[in-house]
């Protein structure tokens, strides 16, 4: 489990690497959500995963699989997708183009974008983190195996929380960032708590929290600070 010190270092690092032109393996997220995704792979061991938005930290979830595990991952930006293809190749890594320049959906049945899996489901693990993510959301209900989990990049943005809620279990991760980070979990069938140390990550959170709001300075510009926020089903 990460500590605030630990997850500084390591962000400060990332960041002098990325200043010297060096490129980071590590998923370009904040370190503790990083820790998040070690500890829940660690914990569900999924078998067959689905990726909304493939990047070049796919091989890094990859690599916290079980051995055999699949992995399928779609993308809508052509001129991404062919970059990610050439720099990514492995046996079990299955990736997708979804063209939707032309599809303006209006129910999540018809997003070609995110009804495209449904021919590869049930997942064991789905993550969110692309375009369209509440049709994508409304759409894995379906798409998840017994016992899958679904998790929801981003979720800081209140408009994917009602979407999140209408599983039967699920959390919610908020920090101090309004328009990213944050993390959702959910499941039809598992009760989302007990898969990861959640009351260390949400004590980790809020004390980043603290201290990146005090960082802002937003009490001396007159600005309300976000503060943490954990929501659960329980």
């Amino acid at each position: 489990m990460e500590t605030l010190a630990s997850i500084y270092t390591k962000g400060t690092k990332r960041k002098l690497q990325k200043f010297l032109g060096i490129e980071s393996k590590d998923p370009w997220m904040k370190y503790k959500e990083i820790d998040f995704f070690k500890e829940l792979f660690a914990n569900c061991q999924p078998k067959k995963c689905l990726e909304y938005g493939c990047g070049t930290s796919t091989p890094y979830y990859m690599s916290h699989l079980p051995e055999g595990a699949e992995w399928v991952s779609i993308e809508h930006h052509k001129g991404w997708f062919d970059k990610i293809s050439k720099v990514i190749d492995r046996p079990n890594l299955s990736l997708h183009f979804v063209d939707v320049e032309h599809n303006a959906p209006e129910t999540p049945a018809d997003d070609v974008y995110a009804a495209f899996p449904q021919q590869f489901a049930p997942f064991d693990f789905i993550l969110i983190d692309g375009i369209r993510r509440e049709n994508c959301i409304e759409l894995a209900h379906a798409m998840l195996a017994k016992n899958g989990v679904v998790v929801i990049h981003d979720s800081n943005r209140k408009q994917y929380h009602d979407h999140i809620k209408q599983f039967k279990y699920w959390f919610i991760l908020e920090d101090f960032r309004k328009t990213a980070g944050g993390l959702g979990l959910a499941s039809n069938d598992v009760d989302v708590t007990k898969l990861v140390k959640l009351e260390q990550h949400a004590a980790l959170w809020k004390k980043d929290s603290a201290v990146s709001n005090f960082f802002k300075f937003k009490f001396l510009l007159g600005k309300k600070a976000k503060p943490f926020r954990l929501q659960t089903s329980n």
